[in-house]
């Protein structure tokens, strides 16, 4: 399982107190905050810990368990991934963060270069299980509605400890469309009054940063060039700006 670092080659606690966590698939990943922004949040180095592929039920795990072994960071950066992913306790190594803890999304991709399945579990029914899972849910609201209750959940870990943090939609693009009539989002009134949550409907990482594109590919989830990160910086440090003006 590979992590990417910036401006620090060890996840492990350093012996800064000033720190920047961000945690997410592989679109928080590449992301190689400018010192600037880093700064501008109030620290002075980033743990990147994100990784490819992985589910928002991952980054809530492995959030708190980083923070468990490594004590507070100043401040924690949150692009939200797709919401369909989850994960299984099924992988071969046992990581000192994430466990045996393995992303699922499609049965191609369970074995790949980085991660492999114990070798007691069945690929063939683990994949099988993929397609039952995807072909019985009717619509979003299981993706949807998981994901609001781990947003919500998250918030409140972090605000118990006194931490500061940022969240923001990546990929999904919510739309208030696709969930209009159904009940139970009574819960998204405490997203949207949480003043360290960027409106997930209104706000998408992705399609800011493809929106700032000169040439512009017919998908807006990619992974983007580094110059569309500073588009994404921008719009952050100018929210945050306003947030606490």
């Amino acid at each position: 399982m590979t992590y990417r670092m910036t401006h620090q080659t060890d996840y492990m606690q350093s012996g800064s107190n000033n720190k920047l966590l961000l945690n997410g698939c592989s679109f928080t990943q590449i992301w190689q905050p400018t010192e600037q922004f880093v700064r501008q949040l109030g620290c002075d180095e980033t743990i990147n810990i994100a990784i490819e592929a992985s589910s928002f039920q991952r980054t809530c795990r492995s959030t708190i368990e980083w923070i468990a072994q490594n004590g507070n960071p100043h401040c924690v950066v949150i692009p939200i991934t797709y919401a369909h992913r989850w994960e299984l306790a099924v992988g071969q190594e046992d990581h000192a963060i994430d466990g045996t803890w393995f992303p699922l999304q499609r049965k191609e991709l369970l074995t790949t270069p980085n991660r492999k399945l114990d070798p007691t579990v069945d690929k063939d029914k683990l994949g099988d299980l993929l397609d039952l899972y995807y072909g019985c849910n009717p619509n979003i609201r299981t993706y949807w509605d998981k994901t609001f209750n781990e947003i919500i959940m998250l918030s409140s870990f972090l605000e118990n400890r006194k931490i500061k943090y940022v969240m923001f939609d990546m990929c999904n693009d919510f739309k208030h469309e696709h969930i209009d009539g159904f009940k139970g989002f009574k819960k998204l009134d405490l997203i949207k009054s949480n003043d360290n949550i960027i409106d997930l409907f209104s706000f998408c990482g992705n399609k800011h940063m493809w929106q700032s594109m000169e040439h512009k590919t017919q998908e807006f989830n990619l992974h983007h060039e580094s110059k569309q990160y500073l588009e994404l910086e921008s719009y952050i440090t100018a929210w945050h700006r306003n947030l606490h003006s």
